[in-house]
């Protein structure tokens, strides 16, 4: 599950780098194509099973929620330092839980709200507000972190029936073909070395989601789940030394109150 975060941190530095020069509808469009074309070459050992699906709707939503997902964070990236916005980001947990409770009746007990409330104070102290940075640009994150609370819930309710790599497929197939659709609006062609880097970053990013299989298959979820938040110190190292951030205070934390409450949950819900 480390390993899963500095991937993940290093396609957003990768997306983070690019999308100053080039248009985010290519960005995303490429990024998703690299990813279901490894695993559509990975299928042949993964057994033609994995890719079995009659939620052909379910997963246009999750492919839907990933393109904005991954459209955010790279918007988010762009204007914000990396630990503030991954400070923030971080309350999609937290959202999945509140929809989990509307949509799924998973009704949270009286403890996980005192968490879920103390780790939105949390979100409010990463966003700084009066801070010379607070505009616009916060409601990136923020975008971020509700598209992928909906993408978590959508996944739970797809997991129900599909495995965890035919989830990871059919959710970038339908993020890509969401991009097909739009590119005749933003198509550009994109200089090799912009291919090279999203090529990179797309095998990472597949990477990421075997890593959190692997990583699922092999320990309960209250031991896994809070690795995740790891990634705000992959966040710090790769920030400082590929883009010469230095975290705010109110960022580090926002961050650990958000971290220490998405923990909290995850231990809640596994003794439930």
């Amino acid at each position: 599950m480390t390993a899963a975060m500095l991937c993940f941190t290093c396609l957003d530095a990768i997306l983070k780098s690019l999308v100053v020069e080039h248009g985010l509808g290519m960005l995303v469009t490429v990024r998703n194509l690299v990813q279901v074309l490894l695993l559509a070459g990975l299928t042949p050992f993964l057994g033609m099973a994995t890719l079995h699906t009659r939620q052909y709707g379910l997963h246009l939503a999750r492919g839907a929620c990933i393109v904005a997902t991954t459209a955010f964070i790279t918007l988010a990236l762009a204007r914000l330092p990396m630990v503030q916005t991954y400070a923030i980001t971080f309350s999609a947990p937290l959202l999945a839980t509140l929809l989990a409770a509307l949509l799924l009746k998973e009704q949270p007990r009286p403890a996980q709200w005192v968490l879920i409330a103390v780790g939105f104070a949390g979100v409010l102290v990463a966003l700084e507000p009066g801070a010379p940075a607070f505009g616009p640009a916060l409601l990136f994150p923020l975008g971020m972190a509700a598209a992928n609370a909906v993408f978590h819930v959508l996944t739970r309710y797809a997991g129900r029936e599909e495995s965890a790599m035919g989830l990871v497929f059919w959710g970038g197939a339908a993020a890509l073909l969401w991009c097909l659709l739009g590119l005749p609006l933003f198509y550009e062609t994109l200089p090799a070395h912009a291919l090279q880097l999203l090529a990179l970053g797309g095998a990472l990013g597949t990477l990421a989601h075997g890593f959190v299989a692997a990583a699922f298959r092999r320990a309960p979820t209250a031991t896994v789940s809070p690795i995740l938040y790891s990634q705000i110190v992959w966040a710090m190292l790769v920030g400082y030394l590929v883009f010469g951030e230095k975290p705010s205070p109110a960022s580090l934390i926002g961050g650990s109150i958000v971290a220490a409450s998405g923990v909290g949950l995850v231990r809640l819900s596994t003794r439930s």
